[in-house]
């Protein structure tokens, strides 16, 4: 099978041509012993092969592999790998590898064919050597027991490097200075909204749910500077935001990313709106001088309860804030991802991207189809 899909490749059509460093790429892995790790070498040549092609979207590489099994002859129903197994074929920390699969994704990415069997060989290599390694560790003679050596990761998944902790730190910072700056701009312009929450969101996203509960309260505690003490009162609803995030982000897997994230987006509305409202119906009456609160004076005029009045009130700028905060942060996400690997922000570009993807041809196909439909009329 290996044989005839390899001739099979010999024989379709080449893709454009590979770019310079490619051939230095190959020419270095034919005349180098692959290392033991070479599943992550492999790996990370395959996503920087990915991002010179021009970012090209994992779908998008499934459609390309399907064209070309079906220039193979390939039947039909076998056309097209699934999704995930094209996106597990980037991800580090593998202990196995598909090598004919490798070669038809850098055939999809622009490489020759000849490249391709290049890149077939050398995950064939990497097989072997990973196989004699494994023997040679186990006939070697076994250390007497030691200490473990306990290994910090952090929560970004990198080595807990000075480097790494850096930039832990001056995202956590932002992330702080973007609330305050939003606590101030909704205090002195006299906004509906909140805005005090994208730090928090971005935090709890990309570090962690109880970083985001760190930025949140340090937020609420700088903001008694800015406004007044019921500032204080409200590092709940920021603590709540946060652990909602946080922990729903991690539930969002590659398969309808971009609704579970809206979705996401509204529970932490929901969640914040009934924490808020309690603190403001319990602590200060009602009020607490926000520009919101003349909407809920216009509920409470037809409505005899206060917290009624001031959940609805709360909840229908609650949405449109954290709906609008979702995607501040998924953008600030795009800005930081080459410092930061968030899967959450992977799963929601590749998804809406995918929509995108599919709404243009239903409209290419649209608009083809009522030309054609015109072109019979008029004939």
């Amino acid at each position: 099978m290996a044989s005839r899909n390899a001739e099979n490749r010999r024989q379709s059509p080449t893709a454009s041509p590979a770019i310079a460093w490619r051939a230095a790429m190959t020419q270095h892995a034919e005349s180098q012993d692959v290392p033991t790790d070479a599943f992550d070498a492999i790996v990370r040549d395959l996503q920087t092969l990915r991002i010179e092609a021009g970012d090209v979207p994992y779908a998008e590489i499934v459609r390309r592999i399907g064209k070309l099994r079906e220039l193979c002859g390939v039947d039909a129903v076998a056309e097209r790998p699934a999704r995930t197994t094209v996106y597990d074929a980037f991800r580090l920390g593998r202990t196995r590898i598909n090598a004919e699969l490798v070669g038809e994704i850098v055939q999809a990415l622009g490489c020759s064919p000849e490249e391709a069997k290049t890149w077939e060989r050398r995950c064939l290599q990497a097989r072997l050597d990973q196989a004699a390694a494994k023997r040679q560790a186990s006939a070697a003679p076994q250390p007497s027991p030691a200490a473990p050596t306990v290994h910090i990761v952090s929560t970004l998944g990198q080595e807990n490097t000075a480097p790494s902790r850096r930039r832990i730190y001056i995202l956590l910072s932002a992330c702080l200075i973007l609330n305050l700056a939003g606590f101030w701009l909704v205090d002195a312009a006299g906004l509906r909204l909140y805005l005090d929450m994208i730090g928090t969101a971005l935090a709890a996203i990309a570090c962690g749910p109880w970083a985001g509960v760190l930025v949140g309260l340090a937020t609420n505690i700088i903001g008694l500077s800015i406004t007044d003490s019921s500032a204080a009162a409200f590092g709940l609803v920021n603590m709540t935001g946060a652990l909602v995030w946080g922990y729903g982000a991690k539930l969002i897997k590659r398969n309808s990313a971009l609704p579970k994230y809206v979705l996401l987006n509204v529970v932490v509305a929901v969640a914040c709106s009934v924490v808020s409202s309690i603190i403001l119906v319990l602590l200060f009456g009602g009020m607490t001088g926000h520009a919101s609160e003349t909407t809920m004076q216009s509920i409470l005029a037809s409505t005899s309860s206060l917290g009624l009045a001031v959940f609805e009130a709360n909840l229908m700028y609650s949405l449109v804030d954290k709906l609008l905060t979702g995607f501040i942060v998924i953008a600030l996400l795009g800005l930081v991802k080459q410092w930061i690997r968030v899967p959450v922000y992977e799963h929601v570009s590749e998804h809406a991207l995918d929509s995108l993807n599919r709404a243009y041809r239903l409209t290419k196909t649209g608009f083809g189809s009522l030309r054609a439909h015109q072109g019979r009329a008029l004939g």
